[in-house]
Parts: C-alpha cells; structure tokens; sequence
C-alpha cells in the first residue's frame, strides 16, 4: 500500500505551490488531531499558525455541536416517551368518559409528539452529516500541519546536514591547526635548545629582551597555560 504522506509530499513537490490535496487522504480513517497528544506535542517548539488554531476551533465546535444534538436527541426521546404513556393513560378517559379536560391533554401530547418528530428528524439529518464535517475539518488542520510542522522539520534536516558537514570541515582544519601548532612548538623548542646550550640562557635571555621584549621561556609558559 502507498504511503498517504508520501504520496501527498511528490503530489506536492510535483506543484511546487500547489495546496494539499485531501483527496489523497480522504479515504484513509485520519483520528481526530485534537485530541491526539502527539499531535499536540509538535508545537512544543512551533507555533501555531492562524490557520491551524481556526481549524482547531472548528473542530471544537463541530463536537461540542455534536455533543449538544445528541443530548437534546435523548432528551427528546425521553419526553416522546412520557408523552406516549400519557395518552395510553388518557384513552380511557377520552373515548370510554369523553372527559373533556382529558382530551385537551392527550392534544397537548400529540402535538408535543408532532413538534418532537419534526425536531428529531432534524437533529438526525444534521448527526448524519456531522461525522464528513469533522472528517473534512480534520483534513483541512493535517493540511496546515503538513505545510507548517513536517515541512519545517524537512528544512530542518537539510541544515542539520549542512551544519554536520560544517562541524566535519572545522574539525578537520582543528586538527590541521593543532599538528601545525605542535610540529612548530616542537621545532622552537629545538632552536631555543640549542642556542641555549651553545650562548647560555643568560645571555638568550638579554637577547630575547632586547629585541622581542620578553623572553622565550616566558613566551612558551603564556602558551602552555592557554592549552
């Protein structure tokens, strides 16, 4: 099976500036984003975009809507119920007595019945199309994600792989530096051995002064202390 992501990133890179296509996932069972704490937990250290927080809202509203019809809808049902027992009840009264306070109830009941219907036809017809508005709410967040978060993580990368080649070459020319700076210390350690030897380091030392302004061994120390 092709990877949905992967298909959307070369639809993408394809386009260049072309917008997500959520018909390439629109058949794939996307879990709702929001309450997906790995989800959240990729804005850590990325803010959200305007988009993402609208679309996230959305979202909260479709369920929060969702939530409120299906309590009403219980709730209806529980009144039609009420209503309908109530008029077994009143049968009675109605065609055997011809109560008339009797009748005025039972016509209050089938007209809570009627307007009851009416309301749970409705609330049905908006419940069956909430599940496609949350599934396209949710596609259209995954689409601002994809364009904010994995697109940024990927141009991260290429300058992580920029940097890790920096930190090659740099670690290189340290390394050259220090060989350089060892093989030179080395070889003034030399020369400064054997002029000491040969005028005697009194008279190195008067000539260091002189001319360089401090001496060798003093110099060599400052350097020694610096590594």
């Amino acid at each position: 099976m092709v990877n949905p992501l992967k298909r959307l990133i070369q639809s993408r890179r394809g386009r260049h500036s072309g917008k997500f296509d959520r018909k390439l996932l629109k058949k794939n069972d996307i879990h709702l984003l929001i309450l997906d704490e790995r989800w959240n937990g990729l804005f850590k250290d990325t803010d959200k975009t305007v988009e993402i927080l609208e679309c996230e809202k959305k979202i909260r509203e479709l369920l929060k809507r969702e939530a409120s019809l299906t309590s009403e809808l219980k709730e209806l049902n529980h009144r039609k119920k009420v209503c309908m027992d109530t008029i077994i009840k009143l049968t009675s009264d109605v065609f055997d007595k011809n109560d008339e306070q009797a009748k005025e109830k039972m016509h209050s009941c089938e007209k809570e019945i009627k307007y009851i219907n009416k309301r749970v036809k409705e609330i049905e017809e908006e419940l069956e199309i909430s599940p496609d508005k949350l599934k396209d709410a949710n596609l259209e967040l995954l689409e601002h994600t994809v364009n904010t978060v994995y697109f940024k993580m990927r141009r991260n990368q290429k300058r992580y792989k920029q940097l890790e080649k920096l930190i090659e070459e740099t670690s290189q020319k340290l390394k050259e530096y220090t060989e350089e700076m060892e093989a030179l210390c080395q070889d003034d350690t030399d020369v400064y051995s054997y002029f000491h030897d040969l005028l005697g380091g009194e008279e190195l030392e008067k000539l260091d002064k002189e001319y360089f302004g401090e001496s060798f061994t003093a110099l060599r120390h400052d350097k020694s202390a610096d590594r």
